[in-house]
């Protein structure tokens, strides 16, 4: 007697390689159409400092405001899973002002892409950058301009 079990695999599929670079090269080629393209319907966007970015017409408002030719945009996958109809990648990412050839950014990633018959789209987008924002405050100022100080 034999049992097969179906589903039980311990196998880990990960995302071909041409669905993660995806995003990065229609960014970097400036071309927003084919950027939002990559995008589900109900997509979001989960920017760090922001409300959330919903849906493609969103999305795209949002996107053209970031892209620019003096910019580019580079991730590298540290980790892909799919799960059914459902994947993540995580990775990090930098931003780089071509002009000066310096990194202006870097941070973490997380894209959850969905596959529903059509290829898979992004469905979620969140990223972090790793340098911590601080406000400085001085009050002296302030002080001296009202005789106070």
């Amino acid at each position: 007697m034999s049992v097969t079990l179906g589903g039980c695999s311990t196998r880990s599929e990960s995302l071909p390689k041409s669905v993660v670079q995806s995003f990065e090269q229609a960014f970097n080629a400036d071309d927003l159409d084919a950027t939002v393209a990559l995008f589900d319907d109900d997509a979001q966007i989960l920017p760090e400092h922001g409300p959330a970015i919903t849906g493609r017409e969103g999305i795209s408002a949002f996107l053209k405001d970031q892209m620019t030719p003096v910019v580019s945009f580079n991730t590298e996958a540290d980790m892909s899973l799919i799960r059914n109809d459902i994947a993540i990648e995580q990775g990090h990412y930098r931003v780089r002002d071509v002009r000066r050839g310096s990194d202006v950014e870097a941070g973490k990633y997380m894209h959850v892409w969905r596959n529903r018959g059509h290829g898979w789209k992004l469905y979620r987008v969140m990223y972090n950058t790793d340098v911590a924002t601080s406000t400085a405050v001085s009050v002296a100022q302030a002080a001296e301009q009202d005789g106070t100080g």
